[in-house]
């Protein structure tokens, strides 16, 4: 097994067996003896390989590949952690990685249940591929034991007067009172953020690089919009938004760096996307550690749009259609019980109430008739 570990000479052989076993149920035979034998592909090339088939960096710093950056960072972070933890225990052939293996790399990762099973996910994604190559016979990561009664993160919507807060507190960062040079540049761009999140809710991602075409005038409802994503079929989806969002956009200095007919409101489209959207996280971390706000982050802002209009009557599938989500993911996330929507579910109820005339009306009288029941 060309190893004095005990525990990596059976992980060896329980491979090898497997091997041998598939080959004969192929029909294959067993090795010829006298043929060399290939050399173990090592776990680091095939999460190389893996990773390649989604994207990767190209020579100028930017991401390609036909998976989102998001997706492919979240891939190469979690077999990254892999690798290091095979190589330190002697695991270097990705065929010597089994369930014991994973289970003991589960055991260094300090992590809630709910980032665990999407690692684990991670995990039975890479090692299908590997089958699939018919580089392994067999998929470790399909035996790790998945977490159980999960409970989801509770979002709370901001309060109105959180909201006032938060949006104070963006004339309070960059060192204003201290009449520091740019100071002004970053709070007119943390309002005009802020107020984009109020009233769009996008990701941080979207409204970081945010394009000025994606604002229009709409002559049939007198109002402008801006296009939030486009759907499968091509067709877009648009929100309208308020007066006061659109004059504080276009009251945005031109990002630093970027030239007179810059497409965007807040990239310069010379940097990287990555350090755009780094830039605007740092910024909204000050502007709500100033607020004060409890928790705050942009995140929330999906969940309080979500929670308003469904007080205003809205269906789980028309907030879906408004991010994108499958209506389970909505009424999963962002379906929080309020007292409008409450209020909406009693309105509906109360009118199923009124049908009650088409039966027999029970009063108390009639009730004293009939008797009770044995």
């Amino acid at each position: 097994m060309r190893t004095r570990n005990r525990q990596l000479a059976e992980r060896r052989l329980a491979e090898r067996i497997r091997r041998l076993e598939a080959n004969l149920a192929n029909g294959q035979g067993t090795e010829d003896p006298a043929k060399p034998a290939a050399a173990p592909l090592a776990l680091s090339e095939a999460v190389k390989r893996f990773l390649k088939t989604h994207g990767e960096i190209g020579p100028d710093g930017k991401y390609r590949g036909d998976s989102e950056r998001g997706t492919w960072r979240k891939y190469r972070c979690v077999l990254r952690l892999l690798t290091d933890f095979c190589e330190a225990a002697g695991v270097r052939a990705l065929a010597d990685v089994t369930t014991g293996a994973l289970e003991d790399f589960r055991g260094t990762r300090t992590i809630s249940k709910v980032a665990w099973k999407g690692e684990r996910q991670t995990l039975i994604t890479f090692f299908a591929f590997c089958v699939g190559r018919k580089w392994i016979s067999t998929n470790p990561a399909k035996a790790l034991k998945a977490p159980r009664n999960l409970k989801p993160n509770e979002v709370v919507p901001y309060t109105l007067q959180e909201e006032s807060l938060i949006f104070a507190a963006c004339d309070q960062i960059g060192g204003g009172k201290y009449n520091r040079s740019g100071a002004r540049y970053e709070q007119l761009r943390a309002r005009a953020i802020i107020m984009l999140f109020r009233h769009t809710a996008l990701r941080v991602s979207d409204a970081s690089t945010f394009r000025k075409d994606a604002v229009s005038w709409d002559q049939e409802i007198n109002t402008w919009r801006v296009l939030v994503r486009t759907q499968k079929t091509g067709e877009p989806v648009y929100l309208p938004i308020p007066e006061s969002l659109k004059q504080l956009l276009d009251a945005l200095p031109l990002p630093r760096g970027a030239a007179q007919d810059c497409p965007y409101y807040f990239w310069n489209a010379k940097s990287s996307r990555r350090a755009v959207v780094g830039i605007a996280e740092r910024t909204l971390s000050a502007v709500f550690k100033k607020s004060g706000v409890k928790n705050a982050h942009a995140h929330r802002y999906r969940h309080t749009l979500a929670t308003r209009l469904f007080e205003q009557g809205a269906t789980m599938e028309q907030v879906a259609d408004i991010w994108g989500n499958s209506p389970d993911v909505v009424r999963r996330h962002y379906a929080k019980w309020s007292k409008g929507r409450q209020a909406n579910i009693d309105r509906l109820m109360m009118a199923h109430f009124q049908t009650a005339g088409v039966t027999n009306p029970v009063t108390r009288q009639s009730h004293e008739e009939t008797g009770a029941v044995n």
